[in-house]
């Protein structure tokens, strides 16, 4: 608000601001009067970014330089935390590697020094209590973990998705994520629909926990698709059933090219996690083989109606393995349909 004052008015006005500031001066005298803000109507600057803008004053400023108390200050209330922390890597006080063999809790935590003295605040969280940025919250824990599985985090999925390590690790308890019997709850936090699969007729078994997430995948991120361990889905699955790997002589094309194609990994309502069941999955692609005269192998879709009785013996279950049992590739010299 901009008021004009006459000549006589302003000599008035500046004499009360006079008697009023040096009141405020004797009242209090560690105030410090704040310069007037002089607004320009050219200034087209964004509020709380000019010169003078003023904010509120953060409490926490300065903690990072304050002063380490040590881990049994910390154990005076977080007892409970302590004692599970040297039971666990990161407790371990002979080891400068570790987190309790520098500055115990506050390696990670900050120094106590603000901690202790505004009642419990001014601490870093790794949950985010005090608004930590994720970034934040994962430098910590990148500062030591950043080699081996964990390089490719910062290209991950889950680091775009915003995930904090302790999203699934628990630094204070026993580690769910690493314990293969409790892996695949963790994990089924998130991933629901994969969990439903592992509950259909055939599956891996990863519900009596003898195949884990980690198993085939790096939840940190990896150079391969869907965060798998390998570069291609079958490296994937050739590290479990390398007899399927080959070389062949006589190769099956999709299974040399993509498991999936015929294999639905996580669970299926279908035999050996396949796709589809049987016929059906195998004429995706063979739908009109023919055979000498000019008879077709295949002579109805599916075979359904076939008026020829005598051939009944060959599709029972309606499944063309009942010939062609070496579906993956095979090396006998007269193993072209993959027959034998």
């Amino acid at each position: 608000m901009f008021v004009l004052l006459l000549s006589s008015q302003v000599q008035n006005a500046a004499e009360t601001s006079t008697n009023t500031s040096s009141e405020a001066v004797t009242a209090d005298p560690g105030s410090e009067k704040k310069a007037a803000v002089k607004v320009k109507p050219a200034d087209t600057t964004e509020a709380g970014k000019a010169e003078h803008a003023f904010k509120e004053a953060n409490l926490c400023e300065g903690m990072a330089e304050g002063d380490y108390f040590g881990a049994d200050a910390c154990a005076e209330c977080h007892q409970d935390k302590t004692e599970t922390m040297q039971a666990s890597p990161h407790g371990q006080a002979t080891d400068s590697r570790t987190p309790f063999g520098q500055e115990g809790c506050e390696t990670c935590h900050g120094p106590g020094t603000l901690h202790f003295e505004t009642d419990g605040n001014c601490i870093i969280s790794m949950t985010g209590r005090y608004g930590e940025s994720v970034e934040q919250r994962n430098d910590i824990c990148l500062g030591c973990h950043n080699s081996g599985e964990r390089m490719h985090w910062l290209s991950s999925t889950h680091e775009a998705e915003d995930l904090v390590c302790v999203s699934c690790h628990s630094i204070h308890e026993p580690n769910d994520v690493i314990e293969r019997t409790t892996q695949a709850e963790v994990c089924f936090e998130c991933h629901k629909d994969i969990r439903s699969q592992t509950f259909r007729a055939s599956s891996h078994p990863i519900r009596d926990n003898k195949v884990i997430c980690s198993d085939c995948h790096n939840a940190h991120g990896s150079a391969g698709p869907s965060s798998l361990k390998q570069f291609t889905v079958n490296e994937n699955c050739y590290s479990c059933h390398a007899e399927k790997r080959g070389p062949f002589l006589w190769e099956h094309y999709p299974a040399s090219e993509d498991c999936t194609l015929c294999h639905r990994v996580h669970g299926s309502n279908h035999a050996a996690l396949l796709n589809k069941p049987g016929a059906q999955l195998c004429q995706q692609c063979h739908a009109d083989i023919t055979v000498g005269g000019g008879r077709r192998h295949i002579r109805n879709f599916l075979d359904s109606d076939d008026a020829d009785p005598g051939r009944a013996r060959f599709k029972v279950g309606m499944n063309c393995a009942n010939c062609h049992s070496k579906i993956h590739g095979s090396n006998h010299p007269s193993g072209a349909g993959l027959q034998r």
